[in-house]
């Protein structure tokens, strides 16, 4: 294990106990951050040049679907919910798993994101599973790989009024593959909940992830299903909430639903576009979460959903948030009455961060620059002017503006480029896996 001195950047912590640092230097001694501060001394130690960049802490997309980020970007609603979630599964084996979460990880740390909660329900058969496992292993990404309900085969039996219980697959995973909590990828479960499962299913899939102690993600709060199936009042009955539990998506939850979510230490994960392009967010409640989770005792964490719809990354959900808050802040003010939330950049980037890392129950590891926690840092380059805050350029930021990427103190990203040889092995696989696909769908051109 190595010793890393970052010169000279200007260091946005996010620690409050540390701030800003203009000129800043961060220590780190194989996987862990040991000193912040300037002038630091480390004889031997090799230097990565920050001057006239920014250093924050890795991003933390919270909620994706990694194996989707291969697909065509110019997919659908209609082709999203017929073609890639009820045929597309069938026809993907386990290498073409690998191939797209390869891809879609190396994908996420080109743009500076150091950690992935991964929503898989390409989990069809168990070597799926160990597939998605491996890519998330071999691309360098810390992620949390979140075992989902399969989609292959009759889709529909998973997901309305589902009286399927989670795959028993998952035991096996827990205990031969993932059963390190202090390693780089560790596992949660990705549950359906009362919205896509009956109340008895979802209570014995929560009682079989506390029985394996890991964290819970469900998709919930969709227009589609919130009104049937009182998301928040059905856990609550049932004695499911509490801070292992994170939501994605939550467009519609009342603030009586994000009021009792708090209270319960649970967590809210806000994915900008796909919610308001996908229809999730419609109505008075047509912007994402993020303003109405703050007003009510939450600080959302932030993900990206089906990369294969949005090319932006995780700093463009941010801008989304941002910018979608400020509309609403017109719109409620103007024809609700509503006192108006008023984010900035800083908090779009602390979503992005510190509440990413405490949504995936990584708050103690990661989410901030701080001694003792572990090196998963991101540069990023850009105009550095007085009168405006760094997190605005971060927000600005396209995955060519990131220099520097480091994840448990390993340089994965350097002077703009993916080092090692995983980024050209990943195009070779992802272009055999094309191929492959390419027999049967439009979505993938020969």
């Amino acid at each position: 294990m190595s010793t890393l001195l970052i010169r000279s950047g200007h260091v946005t912590s996010l620690d409050e106990s540390i701030g800003e640092i203009p000129d800043g230097d961060v220590l780190i001694d194989g996987d862990t951050i040991t000193a912040v501060g300037r002038g630091l001394e480390a004889p031997g130690a090799r230097v990565v040049d920050a001057a006239g960049k920014i250093v924050i802490p890795g991003l933390v997309d919270a909620h994706r679907h990694v194996w989707q980020s291969a697909i065509s970007d110019e997919t659908s609603t209609e082709d999203c919910l017929g073609t890639l979630l009820a045929e597309l599964p069938d026809r993907y084996g386990p290498e073409d798993v690998y191939a797209g979460v390869l891809w879609g990880a190396l994908r996420a740390i080109d743009s500076g994101v150091t950690t992935v909660a991964d929503w898989s329900h390409i989990v069809t058969t168990p070597a799926h599973a160990d597939e998605n496992v491996r890519a998330l292993c071999d691309s360098g990404i810390r992620a949390l790989f979140l075992y989902g309900p399969p989609i292959g085969g009759d889709v529909m039996k998973w997901f309305v009024d589902s009286t399927m219980r989670h795959p028993a697959d998952v035991r096996r995973v827990r205990s031969e593959l993932l059963g390190d909590d202090t390693a780089r990828v560790t596992m949660g479960l990705a549950l359906r909940g009362p919205e896509f499962s009956t109340p008895g299913v979802t209570a014995a899939d929560f009682r079989l992830a506390r029985e394996l102690d890991v964290p819970i993600s469900i998709r919930s709060g969709l227009p589609a299903y919130l009104g049937r199936s009182r998301t928040i009042e059905t856990l609550d009955r049932l004695g499911l909430l509490g801070p292992d539990v994170h939501h994605a998506h939550g467009a519609r939850f009342s603030a009586a639903d994000l009021k009792r979510i708090a209270a319960t230490g649970g967590s809210i994960v806000a994915c900008p576009t796909a919610d308001v392009s996908m229809g999730r967010a419609t109505g008075t409640d047509r912007f994402p979460i993020t303003g109405r989770a703050v007003a009510n005792g939450l600080l959302p964490a932030l993900g990206t959903d089906m990369a294969a719809d949005e090319t932006l990354g995780l700093s463009g959900e941010m801008r989304r948030a941002l910018s979608s808050e400020r509309e609403r802040a017109i719109s409620v003010a103007s024809t609700h009455g509503e006192t108006p939330v008023h984010l900035t950049a800083r908090d779009s980037l602390r979503f992005a961060t510190v509440a990413g890392a405490e949504a995936l129950g990584l708050g103690d590891r990661i989410g901030t620059i701080s001694p003792g926690k572990r090196a998963d840092l991101a540069i990023v380059d850009g105009p550095m002017v007085p009168w405006r805050d760094p997190a605005s350029v971060v927000l600005e930021s396209r995955a060519a503006d990131v220099d520097t990427v480091i994840i448990d103190g390993a340089v994965v990203k350097h002077a703009g480029r993916l080092t090692g040889s995983a980024a050209h092995q990943a195009w070779l696989l992802q272009e055999a896996s094309r191929r492959r696909l390419s027999a049967w769908t439009g979505l993938v051109s020969a």
